[in-house]
């Protein structure tokens, strides 16, 4: 069955309460659901999930291992990231290498990390990404997104950033 996933914690940045709502706008025109995966929902997420009618559509999967992980990235429809700020973004380039699209928030460092491999929106723009969700459910439009999510991991090569570095400390190493 298709699904969308969120990894991640109860953090309140982390925005899983938007999480649910976002998923409740999809329910009435896809039958996916929504895995969440890393720390279980707390009693008030649960509530909220019942509140909304989704419970009978959310799965818990409490610290997934790295190859479980691995596996819910690559066949998720999309991942859903609506995170309010992060330090950088890790499980974006997660879900990228994985092939799996990926749906964020464009605050904090998240358009730098997603590139042009992401759909972006405002933390609130909740209609935005249940659109972009449905949009994915097209197995063309999944196809492509991922194709564009593996092109921005390349950035992120080891190679790459090897090169940076080497050209950053080049570069200061030539000032006086």
């Amino acid at each position: 069955r298709a699904f969308v996933l969120h990894v991640g914690s109860n953090l309140r940045r982390k925005n899983r309460e938007g999480i649910m709502r976002i998923f409740a706008k999809t329910i009435d025109r896809w039958d996916g659901l929504l895995v969440f995966a890393g720390q279980p929902l707390s009693a008030e997420l649960r509530a909220l999930a019942g509140s909304l009618k989704i419970r009978d559509r959310v799965v818990e999967i409490p610290k997934p291992d790295g190859e479980l992980l691995e596996a819910l990235y690559s066949r998720a429809t999309a991942f859903l990231f609506p995170s309010r700020f992060e330090g950088f973004g890790w499980p974006i380039i997660e879900a990228q290498a994985c092939g799996c699209p990926v749906l964020c928030s464009d605050s904090g460092p998240m358009p730098e990390v997603a590139g042009d491999g992401a759909f972006k929106f405002a933390v609130d723009d909740e209609e935005g990404f249940a659109s972009a969700i449905l949009r994915l459910a097209d197995p063309e439009e999944r196809a492509e997104w991922g194709r564009r999510g593996r092109a921005n991991i390349a950035r992120f090569s080891t190679e790459r950033m090897l090169d940076e570095y080497v050209r950053i400390y080049e570069e200061l190493g030539t000032r006086k």
